[in-house]
């Protein structure tokens, strides 16, 4: 069989077309060619693929195939190189996929490790690998613990592909947990979120004390809050002009919207930015075996580029993530099991989530007064409601009543 190295661009797209981690959408790939070669034997090739695209910048893409020319994840000895590759002593007697995610490839070892390898990739340290070294130094227990790292250089810089933490044996993630239980236990969510706040805070709590110079907290530039609202009005603009919007009833309500924003930007000092999870909601958070929560996947939005993901930002970024899947998770529980939320379900989620956050964080980490505190999260809610809309918009067009109702009541609230 001819070597990954040794294939046509054509070939190429043979290997990475229909993968759900190879995003390239409309983007139209023009060309692909292996640009390193990390690792070749008889067991498992893995390799860095450089696509061009007419429209957008290049990409760099993980290869990692088996003898055969098959995924190796699908070939037990492959998955075995890999793992020792990241310096973790294991069997892989036991392979189990991991089918949830999107943008990378997970396989759970032996049920005591899992194995993530990373398929888009840009150069720069992983912020996965970073936060959960501070966070397992700050002594964080309510993650997976970091035991391996599979990295190469490139250019002169090092770049992670993958990452191995503990297996946690859990019911699920939050989300399907969730939205499941409203089917039959519309309290299981209400009793665990003061907890899951509590755990929130204190992970923020870690990130804050923070002493290395890449993840320590600074104070917020005097000019923060007023780029965040900057940004805001310009997806509330966007929202007016895009096509895909036209019908859509909230289109009416443009001014108001940037009215709110106005009246929300007037926060007062807002307090430290930190390193945050940057992708926070319910499916990041699982249910352990042990009868509390843990959080997972580290490595920030995926859409955003790794200088974005490394970014500091307010610590109610991420709080504004989780309470928009509270409501997430009752708005679409009808549309996904047709289950009803009971009356102030994701309300009840809500406060005793922001009950537990409070109890825990660094208040250096917030404004200063209540209604600081409320107006930026109000932002930041607002802002992550335009991206689900977007989002929607784009690709599934019969949900765009979710985010849509969830800026009504904003609006109707003030």
């Amino acid at each position: 069989m001819t070597r990954i190295e040794h294939l046509d661009s054509d070939a190429l797209f043979g290997h990475l077309a229909g993968r759900r981690w190879f995003a390239a959408g409309a983007d139209s790939p023009r060309s692909a060619c292996v640009s390193c070669v990390v690792h070749a034997d008889d067991e498992l090739e893995l390799v860095l693929v450089d696509v061009q695209f007419a429209d957008v910048p290049d990409r760099t893409y993980v290869l990692a195939l088996g003898p055969e020319g098959q995924d190796a994840f699908e070939h037990r000895p492959a998955v075995l190189r890999l793992a020792e590759l990241a310096g973790i002593e294991t069997p892989c007697l036991s392979v189990r996929a991991i089918t949830a995610e999107q943008s990378n490839s997970s396989v759970v070892l032996d049920e005591s490790f899992v194995l993530k390898l990373y398929r888009r990739i840009e150069i720069g340290p992983s912020p996965e690998v970073e936060l959960l070294r501070t966070l397992r130094d700050a002594g964080f227990g309510s993650t997976s613990r970091l035991r391996g790292v599979l990295a190469c250089k490139r250019d002169l810089l090092e770049t992670t592909l993958a990452v191995v933490t503990d297996y946690v044996p859990s019911a699920g993630d939050g989300w399907g947990l969730a939205v499941n239980s409203l089917a039959d236990d519309p309290t299981w969510l209400p009793e665990r979120s003061r907890r899951l706040g509590e755990v929130t805070g204190l992970m923020h709590a870690a990130l804050a004390a923070a002493s290395d110079p890449d993840i320590a907290p600074r104070e917020a530039d005097p000019d923060s809050v007023a780029r965040l609202a900057a940004e805001i009005d310009r997806a509330i603009a966007q929202l007016a002009t895009d096509s895909l919007s036209n019908d859509l009833s909230i289109v009416g309500r443009v001014d108001d919207l940037r009215d709110l924003v106005r009246q929300l930007a007037d926060v007062g000092p807002p307090g430290l930015v930190l390193r945050v999870h940057g992708d926070y909601h319910l499916g990041q958070v699982l249910w352990a075996d042990s009868g509390d929560w843990v959080v997972i996947d580290f490595d920030g939005e995926p859409g955003s580029s790794i200088d974005e993901r490394r970014r500091r930002a307010f610590a109610l970024t991420d709080i504004a993530g989780m309470l928009r899947s509270f409501e997430y998770a009752a708005d679409a529980a009808p549309l996904l099991n047709g289950a009803t939320a009971p009356a102030g379900w994701a309300a009840s989620c809500r406060e005793a989530f922001l009950e537990g956050w409070r109890s825990a964080v660094d208040p250096r980490t917030i404004p200063v007064d209540e209604r600081g505190v409320a107006r930026l999260l109000a932002l930041l809610e607002l802002r992550k409601l335009l991206y689900e809309l977007r989002y929607e918009m784009a690709h599934r067009p019969g949900w765009v009543g979710v985010p849509i109702a969830a800026i009504e009541r904003m609006l109707e609230v003030g």
